[in-house]
């Protein structure tokens, strides 16, 4: 009777000196060309690949301990592959931000800008999509003295807001209380020509947007609510917030000259009226200009897949047509 013997791999051996280091040489190469190109330090770097500056520097340098060396390259290679999957899947060179003369931008800077002068009070609504907040930290990006905060629905109390409020305007994130908080805010704002820009504001009860109104009134500078169309009636509720606005702006649909202007920043080229029908079709139902931006990231996806440069009549169309089912 005969027996089979199983046929084994070869147990591995250890790499050759001169290809460990070969491996590590190229990707010390590698490394290097990123830092460069993105401008990290080897410190970021290091916490990026989850080892010490000191251990990747003596990699880079060739000094480091044999034994640690193959993995320390593992360790950098893999890093490497996240960002090589990173880059493939990014949306960066799309112009998806890139900036566009629109008619919501210009209104809201008119009536921000107006109440940073005059130290009065905007009242900036509109909904979901309207360009609201892309204006607003526009605006805010571009002055030194026009402070931009968002609010969300977690912020429910006096302390917590005017906390928040305090630590945007450089006086300091810890506060022993809501009447501290709102002292340090006004001493910060006070003869800087300031304006507090508050976004999402709708969140917020009609006692919290008069804790703004005070912060307004004691320090002289300006004061923006944004917000979606419930805010309205907030400030509407309380005489004393109403009595004081200077500008009211409400935005409503996107207008087509912006969409072709997002849309043509994007795409590189004029829009046909096919694919003008889709891009307002996105920018005019539910998000607006998120469900807009949304259409032309899937757009800019599909070309990049095809390994197109620019996106194409068919790719936008294409977009179009998968968002259709639950909404772009």
């Amino acid at each position: 009777m005969s027996t089979i013997t199983p046929i084994r791999d070869p147990a591995p051996t250890p790499d050759a000196p001169d290809t460990i280091e070969a491996a590590r040489l190229a990707a010390a190469q590698a490394c290097e060309a990123e830092l460069q190109a993105r401008g990290l330090s080897r410190g970021r770097a290091a916490r990026e690949i989850d080892i010490s500056a000191p251990r990747l520097s003596r990699w880079l340098a060739g000094t480091y301990p044999a034994a640690g060396v193959p993995g320390t390259t593992a360790r950098v290679e893999a890093w490497l592959a996240r960002i090589a999957e990173g880059d493939a899947l990014s949306i960066a060179g799309a112009g998806l931000d890139r900036h566009a003369r629109l008619e919501a931008t210009r209104d809201v800077h008119a009536a921000l800008a107006q109440a940073q002068a005059t130290g009065d009070v905007a009242l900036v609504t509109g909904p979901s999509g309207a360009g609201k907040t892309w204006a607003a930290q526009r605006y805010c990006a571009r002055r030194a003295s026009a402070i931009y905060l968002e609010v969300c629905g977690a912020t429910v109390s006096h302390a917590g807001l005017l906390g928040l409020v305090a630590e945007a305007v450089g006086a300091g994130p810890r506060h022993a209380s809501a009447l501290a908080a709102r002292i340090a805010a006004v001493a910060a704002l006070r003869d800087r020509g300031a304006l507090l820009v508050v976004d999402e504001a709708h969140h917020l009860s009609a006692a919290l947007v008069d804790d703004l109104r005070r912060v307004r009134d004691m320090s002289g500078a300006g004061l923006a609510l944004i917000g979606g169309a419930g805010l309205a009636m907030t400030v509407a509720s309380r005489a004393e917030i109403a009595g004081r606005i200077g500008a009211r702006l409400t935005l409503k649909a996107a207008a087509e000259t912006d969409v072709r202007a997002l849309a043509q920043n994007v795409l590189g080229r004029r829009p046909d009226k096919a694919e003008r029908a889709a891009l307002l079709a996105a920018a005019r139902g539910p998000g607006g200009l998120h469900a807009l931006r949304r259409l032309l990231t899937r757009a800019w996806t599909i070309a990049r897949a095809e390994g197109m440069e620019h996106i194409g009549r068919e790719e936008l169309l294409a977009a179009a047509e998968d968002g259709a089912g639950g909404g772009v």
